[in-house]
């Protein structure tokens, strides 16, 4: 099945926007996400990453699973941290849409520019089609814009959720 990075608007199913509904397998961004975090940055805007928000029922982890990881954990302010890393918390943290808005557009902005080249960073050895992976990064961002346009038309904020 594989990672997905999939938006949830808020009051809505996490899985809502998945599948048909957005028309994208929500699997690209996930491979992608270190190289859109870099340019987020030299942008000067959010990253994608800083969307994610997972939470105890989002964990990909069987109830003693959970258990082993929160008992070497530290909580603290409503989230469970491991070794520093945060690994859920207990409410869902959700972002302003516009937040978001302003992030996909500028990394579509600079996908499109003619003085930017986008380079996911393949090799030759790998043999999957970098232009293909292109698409799907731009495909993802775009369904992601469509979504985040209509939490901002109904006041909803939005999350990022990881799904395995």
């Amino acid at each position: 099945m594989g990672v997905q990075l999939i938006p949830a608007l808020e009051g809505y199913d996490k899985y809502y926007f998945s599948g048909k509904r957005s028309r994208v397998d929500w699997k690209t961004i996930p491979h992608q996400i270190e190289k859109l975090d870099a340019i987020a940055k030299q942008l000067g805007v959010a990253t994608i990453t800083s969307f994610t928000s997972i939470t105890r029922d989002d964990a990909v982890f069987d109830e003693a699973e959970i258990a082993e990881f929160e008992a070497e954990s530290e909580f603290i302010n409503g989230a469970w941290y491991y070794q520093g890393s945060l690994l859920w918390s207990i409410e869902p943290q959700w972002t302003a849409s516009e937040v978001g808005l302003v992030t996909v557009r500028a990394l579509l902005g600079h996908i499109y520019s003619p003085q930017q080249e986008f380079d996911i960073g393949l090799d030759d050895e790998q043999k999957w089609d970098e232009e293909q992976d292109n698409r799907g990064v731009i495909n993802e961002l775009k369904a992601m814009e469509r979504i985040l346009s209509q939490g901002q038309q109904e006041n909803k904020r939005f999350r990022m959720c990881l799904s395995m």
